[in-house]
């Protein structure tokens, strides 16, 4: 039986979700903090804060 277009729609996401939530960081109790960091320096992607954070 063939997939309609929505069911393989839904595959094709699917797969994107897995392959981003492996690259995904818990930063749980220091969200907060982060969030204030960000504002505090004027950075506009969390790609930018954890670049600041490294390069200290």
């Amino acid at each position: 039986m063939a997939r309609n277009i929505s069911e393989e729609r839904n595959i094709k996401k699917k797969g994107y979700y897995q392959a981003r939530g492996r690259t995904r960081v818990n930063i749980g109790a220091a969200f907060q903090r982060w969030r204030e960091l960000k504002e505090r320096e004027g950075l506009e992607s969390d790609t930018e804060v954890a670049l600041f954070l490294l390069d200290r």
